[in-house]
């Protein structure tokens, strides 16, 4: 009987030949879109939703997100004035958990929609406060306990599987792991597209007519490629979030002048000095800076944590993302510190303040937040197309494989009958 036959041998050695750099890449790109791929089809179309979470929440929610304006007692007066924070704040307070304590004063969005006041318990549970600006009177309250696995509020549910895929702040790491990956994904198949014959026309285009094979390829490739540098700073972005910490240390060591988190900035407790009211910070903000509108403040984490007032929409500082954060020491009032696009110290404080308004999309108001839109729908298709795409593949060669082996057992056989 033959036992190695000429086209045996050649098998094996067309088997063993060395691989190149694109198939490595390939390879990469293969078998992190086929593992972590199957991730990103989650954060995509949750990411989707949450483009538009706010409205969705109040449209499902009207009574408890939304306000009537009052009727103006003063034809004067061009809108109907809200109450003082500090009765908004009071209010809350009221219906707050016992042992609870403020921690975010988010302003209302617009002229119907609600103060949201967060409160947190020392157990680690926390309350959303919602509160009528104009009157000055809650209209519901959002419970969370601290162990909870799943949010009771849908919004809420989405946010967490998207962010922490509800694993907390394990899953807050592994989602930032698994975006790294997904960039690495990303690049090996902007280096396995690229033309090599300069094709560019084929390689951005599906072609009319094609079959179902080439037309799920085509379509893998295009979307992928038209939503490259989209999804890349998505993922990007998501990275920045949940490793925050890290993230701008990385981004230090680039860009040195890069100033730390406002966060981390500290107040000087003065002896027998109460910590001002939130009242007075805004006016202290207001007062310097009175353009734009109030989108949060910040409270105290502990006895030497700052304020942090955040004012959005302010006047001819950005075209693309115009907002002013303003640190201010919650014992003296004293200004510690001014975040905004005219005050950046660095190219690193620019990339980092791009990272939340790309990532939701709001940087670019609403043509943005239809561009994230529909790159959270096109993340399933690229996976669906993807997995297809291997599985044709590897029923081909495994077709081809058996081919081969018929060719050769036959030419064995009849070098046996000889």
């Amino acid at each position: 009987m033959v036992t190695d036959t000429k086209d045996s041998k050649m098998s094996r050695r067309a088997t063993s030949r060395p691989i190149s750099a694109r198939e490595l890449w390939r390879d990469v790109h293969l078998y992190l879109g086929l593992f972590v791929g199957a991730l990103l089809v989650i954060l995509g179309l949750t990411g989707s939703i949450l483009v538009f979470w706010i409205e969705i929440d109040e449209w499902l929610n009207p009574e408890l997100l939304t306000v009537t304006v009052p009727r103006q007692e003063n034809p004067t007066q061009s809108t109907v004035a809200y109450q003082p924070v500090d009765e908004i704040v009071r209010a809350a307070k009221q219906a707050a958990a016992p042992d609870s304590k403020i921690t975010t004063v988010y302003g209302a969005r617009n002229s119907t929609a609600v103060y949201a006041i967060y409160a947190s318990q020392t157990s680690g549970d926390w309350q959303r406060i919602y509160v009528d600006p104009y009157r000055a009177q809650v209209t519901g309250v959002r419970s969370y306990d601290a162990d909870e696995w799943v949010p009771n509020y849908l919004m809420d549910a989405i946010f967490k599987l998207h962010f922490s895929l509800l694993f907390g702040v394990n899953g807050e790491t592994l989602v930032a792991i698994c975006a790294l990956l997904l960039l690495v994904s990303l690049i090996s198949g902007l280096i396995v597209w690229w033309p090599t014959r300069g094709q560019w026309s084929k390689a951005l285009t599906i072609k009319r007519g094609a079959g179902p094979v080439r037309f799920n390829l085509d379509l893998h490739k295009t979307l992928s490629i038209y939503f490259f540098p989209i999804l890349g700073a998505v993922l990007l972005s998501g990275v920045s979030m949940n490793l925050n910490e890290a993230f701008v240390w990385v981004t230090q060591q680039f860009s040195p002048a890069t100033r730390q988190p406002q966060y981390t900035l500290i107040s000087v407790p003065a002896p027998g000095a109460p910590s001002i009211g939130v009242e007075h910070v805004l006016a202290i903000a207001t007062e310097h800076y009175p353009e734009g509108e109030l989108n949060g403040i910040y409270l105290p984490g502990n006895a030497t944590g700052v304020y942090v007032v955040t004012q959005r929409n302010v006047p001819k500082l950005s075209s693309y993302w115009s907002e002013r954060q303003i640190a201010i020491d919650q014992y003296s009032g004293e200004i510690l510190d001014v975040r905004a696009p005219d005050r950046r110290h660095s190219a690193g404080e620019t990339f980092l303040d791009w990272q939340w308004p790309l990532h939701s999309g709001q940087a670019f108001d609403w043509p943005g937040r239809i561009v994230i839109f529909l790159c959270g729908l096109a993340c399933p298709v690229i996976y669906i197309t993807g997995v297809i795409r291997w599985l044709q593949k590897r029923r081909a060669k495994t077709t081809a494989n058996k081919r081969q082996s018929s060719l050769i057992i036959n030419k064995q056989a009849r070098g046996t009958s000889r």
